[in-house]
This record gives C-alpha cells, sequence and structure tokens, in this order.
C-alpha cells in the first residue's frame, strides 16, 4: 500500500511503473493509429516530429478525431490494474474519453497555469494517473507541488473566495518536473497543485491521462456525463 500512503499520507502523488506494457503498447500504437498521419508508422518520435509542422486548425481536427478513441480510457486503467484496484477498488468511475495531451515546442504551447483537479468540480475521492509515451528527458515539464504546501494555497484561496486566483497564478515554484522515462506513470490526489512549464525538446510531448475513483464514494458537478462505471477484472 506505499502508493496509497504517498497519495494520502505523504507527497500526494507517486511515481510508478506501468505493470501491462503490452496494454500500455497498445493504447500508444492506437492513439498514432487514431492521429491519421500515417497508417504504417509507429514509431512515436517520428510522430512527435512531424506534429512540430501541423497548423493550428491541423490541431484541432485531430483533437475532434480523438474524441472517438472512447477505448482509451479502459486500457490507460488496465494497464495500471492492481495499482487502480488497490486505490479504488475494482467497480470504478473512470473519465469517459481519456484525455490525450499534447505540447508542441513554441512559445504559446508550452506553459499550463497551476491548477489542482478539485476546483473543476472533480470529487475528493478522484485520483488522476498521467503516462507520457515516450520518455521524458529535458529540464522542463508537469511539476508537482507536494501535498502539504498544496494545502496552504489551497486553504488561503478558500479563506480569501478565490478559485486559482493570483497566490496560485503566480506561484514562483521551485519544484524540479517529474522526470518519467516511457513506461512510467505519475498518480496523484485532486489536491496537488501542478503545472506545465517550458521544454527544450524540438519534438511534441505526448501523455495520456485518466481520472478514475470507486463508485462507492460519492460524484461531484463531475457526474456520469464526465465518468462512466467501469469494473476491472
Amino acid at each position: 500500500m506505499k502508493v496509497f500512503d504517498e497519495l494520502i499520507r505523504g507527497k500526494g502523488y507517486s511515481i510508478v511503473d506501468i505493470e501491462n506494457m503490452d496494454i500500455f503498447e497498445n493504447l500508444k500504437n492506437s492513439f498514432i493509429e487514431k492521429m491519421n498521419i500515417d497508417k504504417n508508422e509507429k514509431n512515436i518520435d517520428i510522430l512527435r516530429y512531424k506534429m512540430t509542422s501541423m497548423t493550428k486548425s491541423e490541431i484541432n481536427k485531430t483533437m475532434i478525431n480523438l474524441l472517438s478513441f472512447s477505448e482509451a480510457s479502459e486500457l490507460m486503467i488496465s494497464s495500471c490494474k492492481n495499482i487502480v484496484k488497490d486505490l479504488s477498488g475494482d467497480e470504478l468511475f473512470i473519465q469517459r474519453r481519456a484525455a490525450i495531451i499534447f505540447n508542441l515546442p513554441g512559445k504559446d504551447q508550452r506553459r499550463q497555469w497551476p491548477h489542482y483537479e478539485l476546483m473543476s468540480g472533480i470529487s475528493p475521492f478522484t485520483f488522476v494517473i498521467w503516462a507520457p509515451f515516450h520518455d521524458l528527458d529535458d529540464d522542463g515539464g508537469v511539476f508537482y507541488i507536494e501535498q502539504p504546501k498544496s494545502m496552504e494555497y489551497i486553504k488561503q484561496e478558500h479563506k480569501d473566495g478565490l478559485v486559482n486566483g493570483p497566490s496560485i497564478l503566480n506561484i514562483q515554484t521551485k519544484e524540479k518536473p517529474a522526470k518519467l522515462k516511457y513506461g512510467q506513470a505519475i498518480i496523484f490526489n485532486p489536491f496537488i497543485l501542478h503545472g506545465n512549464i517550458g521544454f527544450a525538446s524540438n519534438l511534441a510531448r505526448i501523455a495520456c491521462s485518466v481520472r478514475f475513483q470507486s463508485s462507492a464514494k460519492p460524484l461531484m458537478q463531475k457526474n456520469t456525463d464526465f465518468l462512466k462505471y467501469y469494473k476491472l477484472n
């Protein structure tokens, strides 16, 4: 239960090894196929390079195409089945559509403002699993602020009657971005502040994330329009 302890009583996040790489490879290859750039191409780095020359219109079209990738959530959850079971049991609510995130090199694409999942109506019983489709091999990427410090910011915001106000948007964090290799994932709880900073790679960065919780726990604003029931075998 080391992961559970880290997520609940510790720093609020944990880096884990993906348990079933065959399932995760299927997820990655299905994503490449859905991108519809080259049906015969399975090399993620070639796709990352080709994405750097896509126009905003092409990116938007791609995002629409990915809405049909409904099996991505199940694949992501199943690739870390035992960890998910330890956290939330085998009867779950999972995100209907996994979020496939890609950031392109360039000034407008590199930074994501600090935020926490709870602010968007996610249940406090929800966890997020986030995994890249390639090594994160430079000094940039996603940073996570440990739970005690994140809670200080959140409590101050609550006191001020704000959500994602100046105290969070102007965080000058010295947190180091998580160094993940392909085959690793990070799991975090909805109270953890996180964001994306600039990265040095000339290739696009691609990752998948899914939110999940026990089906026995109550939902909030993100109800069954956002989540669906799923039973792990």
